[in-house]
């Protein structure tokens, strides 16, 4: 717990003095956010649109994995010579077999969401037979409204943990290769389900993202206009900024748990 404790405030410390790169990276996900929506919103009545179209998500996915793989390898690489700074430039610069490495494991996981997202949709619609059946059996009735309850807590638990297992593994992937972090693969999958990581997933998702949830969800009362507009991008740009540093705590702290402590080079 000591260790957890000492690597959150050093992220948030790293975090607190890498300001520009906390808002670079917001802009770079709201720059990625607005060309997904452009892709989406393309027409699909030509050959050539549907081929303008496959060239558009073919470059927003290398654009989306050399951001967050350059963001995660520099959190390692700050972890272990316990840099006082996020470098800006980390956010970008990742070589080529390492680029290879996270577009294969951002395809690899991103599939394992989506079946884990399909799981739980079919658990979730479910909810009405279960309370049927505890109802049959109980001969008491009972509400479909606290099962389905209950089901997004622990659903919202274990997406942290398979998130933060996630991130960790692509952490040691990054640092060590394949082999490596198969290595780790039982050790981080125990940490982010009951140990330290665990909590720091919590504090990362709870903190930062409940704050930027808040912020999304508030409408202040404002006169109609100038003002309503104001207030709604100062909220969303708040938002994106809370969730570009909790993107960053996140990484500086899993890597830091995990990565081996090594002394910076001597100049």
């Amino acid at each position: 717990m000591k260790r957890a404790f000492a690597a959150w405030m050093w992220s948030l410390g790293v975090v607190a003095r890498s300001y520009r790169t906390v808002v670079v990276l917001g802009a770079l996900i709201a720059l990625w956010a607005w060309a997904a929506y452009q892709w989406l919103g393309l027409p699909e009545s030509s050959a050539l649109l549907l081929i303008l179209a496959f060239i558009w998500a073919v470059v927003q996915l290398l654009a989306g994995v050399i951001v967050v793989a350059g963001t995660v390898s520099g959190a390692a690489g700050a972890a272990a010579t316990e840099s006082r700074r996020f470098p800006l430039r980390s956010l970008w610069t990742l070589g080529r077999k390492k680029l290879v490495t996270a577009l294969i494991f951002c395809l690899v996981s991103s599939t394992l969401v989506w079946l884990c997202g399909t799981v739980f949709s079919w658990i979730n619609a479910h909810s009405i037979e279960v309370a049927s059946f505890l109802s049959f059996h109980s001969e008491k009735a009972v509400s479909h409204v606290p099962i389905e309850e209950i089901s997004d807590v622990l659903e919202g638990l274990l997406w942290i943990a398979l998130s933060g297992f996630l991130l960790s593994f692509f952490i040691a992937l990054l640092h060590g290769g394949w082999r490596g972090a198969g290595k780790q693969t039982w050790k981080l999958l125990a940490g982010c389900a009951f140990r330290s990581p665990f909590l720091t997933n919590l504090l990362s998702v709870a903190v930062f993202g409940g704050i930027a949830y808040v912020l999304v969800n508030w409408h202040p009362m404002v006169t109609a206009g100038f003002w309503d507009y104001t207030q709604m991008i100062v909220r969303f740009s708040l938002a994106l900024i809370l969730i570009s540093a909790g993107v960053l705590f996140w990484s500086l702290s899993l890597a830091r748990l995990q990565a081996p402590k090594q002394n910076p080079p001597q100049v």
